[in-house]
């Protein structure tokens, strides 16, 4: 495969003054394969990215994500298999960057441009009747509300590379039970609500016939997983790669248990946020917002500085989660009431964040009653 890749590198290097072309990969991870490629097309469509190269996607190796996801960006976006070769061949040449591109903001939308678009591929014919009689078998009737929720824990990234350690994604994990105040609300004004996953540490506690552990159950698929968060109302999620899924739908988003605060999506009016907080052991306080931003924790390798600086990280409250939720489905249905105070609040709180790499906009969101408790770390 080198041998045969190897002409088409040294022709693409040798025409770059007349034509430049760059390969750009669809990666591995569902939140980054959607984000990165709908991203990327967005900001090229709003003339942020070269006009005069000609952009060549493919698809990244060995796919073990979703393969329906990768059939619906075929439709969208042409992905020539050969194309992984060659991209490989010229990775291994020095001066390959000028031919190989991979979206510096990986899945963020920091301009906001996809506020107002439309999804950019949906299900044909064919798949819509096979999810009509997925709905059906699951026991959902036909126009009924639908809320998807999801709590990240380590079992997909354990099972999908069993040989990695991912200690340092731990402190995104949640207890999907915490969830259990919420949805029962959500039961209660009629909406079905179903439990995303694909590989999970544990069973969602509450049983009820409008409550489908679908992470647990044998219509778990790859087509299911794009289909049922598709036809979700709104999606309930904890920063992690199934929320790309639901961002890529234009489904309005509520993120629980956001850290680290500084990754806040700001970008978007679909996104509505409630945050970890930070224990500070040593002075029996938690940590104020300014103080967790000045900490600059944005990358994941910040979780190992939290344990060496005796911080702890403390999760979202069922109480807090259901307040949250029940905000967002009454601003929604149009009968929440805000005052001043919340208004207030939610400027103060954006008043702490500046333009940066990760937002350079903020239209989205933090709960009322959130910050409402929490005042005193503003």
């Amino acid at each position: 495969m080198f041998l045969l890749a190897l002409p088409f590198v040294l022709l693409m290097r040798v025409l770059r003054p007349i034509i430049w072309i760059r390969l750009i990969p669809v990666l591995e991870r569902i939140g980054h394969g959607l984000g990165n490629t709908d991203i990327y097309l967005l900001e090229r469509r709003a003339g942020l990215c070269p006009s005069k190269a000609v952009d060549i996607f493919y698809s990244d190796r060995p796919w073990k994500c979703n393969h329906q996801m990768i059939k619906m960006l075929k439709r969208w976006v042409p992905l020539y298999d050969l194309v992984y070769w060659i991209a490989w061949v010229n990775l291994e040449i020095p001066g390959f960057e000028a031919h190989h591109y991979i979206h510096p903001h990986p899945a963020r939308d920091i301009y906001g441009l996809s506020d107002d678009t439309l999804p950019p591929v949906v299900f044909n014919l064919k798949e819509e009747e096979h999810g009509a009689v997925l709905l059906r078998r699951m026991g959902i009737p036909p126009g009924s509300r639908i809320v998807c929720f999801h709590g990240r824990d380590n079992a997909y990234l354990k099972a999908a590379q069993p040989t990695e350690d991912w200690e340092y994604h731990n402190h995104r994990d949640v207890d999907i039970n915490t969830y259990a105040l919420a949805i029962k609300e959500l039961v209660a004004r009629g909406y079905y609500c179903i439990r995303m996953g694909r590989v999970v540490n544990q069973a969602f506690i509450w049983k009820d016939p409008h409550v489908i552990d679908y992470a647990m159950s044998p219509w778990r698929s790859d087509f299911a997983d794009m289909y049922l968060i598709s036809r979700c109302h709104f999606y309930i999620g904890t920063s992690c790669g199934m929320d790309g899924v639901a961002w890529f739908f234009r489904k309005p988003l509520i993120v629980l248990n956001m850290i680290p605060m500084a990754d806040v999506s700001g970008w978007s009016q679909n996104y509505f946020n409630i945050f970890k907080k930070i224990w500070l052991v040593q002075e029996k306080r938690f940590l104020t917002f300014k103080e967790i931003l000045a900490r600059d924790p944005h990358r994941d390798s910040f979780f190992m500085e939290y344990k060496k600086s005796g911080l702890e990280i403390v999760d979202n409250t069922p109480q807090e989660i259901f307040d949250a939720v029940i905000e967002k489905e009454e601003r929604m249905r149009g009968c929440w009431q805000t005052n001043e105070e919340y208004e207030e609040l939610q400027r103060r709180f954006w008043a702490l964040y500046k333009p940066d790499e990760l937002n350079q906009v903020f239209r989205a969101r933090v709960g009322s009653k959130f910050l409402l408790h929490n005042r005193d770390l503003l």
